[in-house]
């Protein structure tokens, strides 16, 4: 009798503390904010990605739970390795993911999280200073993320500085061609084809300043690959011109 008591004693008190462990760990939902931005600090601008976020596999050891959930009809429900998916928006100055997070609803401990930015189901890598563990609690504030991978320029941005530098070559050409043209032809009695050189030459450069410019200074551009191709390529462009009006040239005085 006395080792029955025991037991039911035991069993009772162990009922009492998980009930008092159930009761304690309450959750519920949260919305939060967590900006995005690339290596250089810019607005992330592929929106194609996703915000991914689960519970930290390392704090999911502690809670002696398969799952957690809030109150809410329906209930918000995290299942220990389970990925939850939030899309990218952009305001124009920033590029965020509003989650919804579950908190502790009657204490101040936060509940940590795993969070990734993923494109086709593949994480960037994250600059240093970033981590990818989020601690949330009732008075988290929002959160701003970086990612070690640089903005790749839009089909918007290529139309952008196609645009700039097309519409500088017409204005170059209604001004050095037609008017600085006729002016050496006409009113300082150049020889046609060192006008026609020298305002070609005069061009290409203004057109690669044009293009350095707009690569250079263009925020979805910047010092990239792409942008010492375009200026690269531009330069060619004058180089090779050089080279020609050098060779006529030496022809000329032949």
């Amino acid at each position: 009798m006395k080792h029955k008591a025991t037991a039911i004693i035991i069993l009772t008190l162990i009922f009492i503390c998980s009930s008092e462990a159930e009761a304690q760990n309450k959750f519920q939902k949260k919305s939060i904010q967590v900006t995005w931005r690339d290596g250089r600090g810019d607005a992330w601008s592929d929106l194609d990605c996703q915000m991914a976020i689960r519970i930290d596999p390392q704090y999911a050891a502690t809670l002696n739970a398969s799952e957690i959930s809030s109150d809410d009809n329906p209930p918000l429900a995290y299942a220990i390795g389970e990925w939850h998916y939030f899309s990218l928006k952009n305001d124009g100055a920033r590029t965020y993911a509003e989650p919804d997070v579950l908190v502790y609803a009657d204490k101040a401990d936060p509940v940590t999280y795993q969070i990734e930015l993923q494109k086709d189901k593949k994480s960037l890598p994250f600059t240093q200073g970033s981590t990818s563990k989020l601690d949330v609690s009732n008075d988290s504030p929002n959160l701003d993320v970086g990612v070690e991978q640089v903005n790749t320029p839009q089909l918007r941005d290529w139309l952008i500085v196609a645009g700039a530098i097309l519409v500088g070559a017409i204005l170059l050409y209604v001004i050095v061609f037609r008017w600085l043209f006729s002016g050496l032809l006409f009113n300082r009695r150049w020889a046609v084809s060192k006008a026609e050189h020298f305002t070609w030459s005069l061009s290409l450069i203004l057109l690669l300043a044009l293009g350095a410019v707009m690569t250079l200074f263009y925020k979805p551009f910047g010092p990239r690959l792409e942008t010492w191709l375009i200026i690269g390529v531009l330069g060619a462009f004058w180089f090779l011109h050089a080279i020609v009006w050098m060779v006529s040239g030496k022809e000329q005085s032949v």
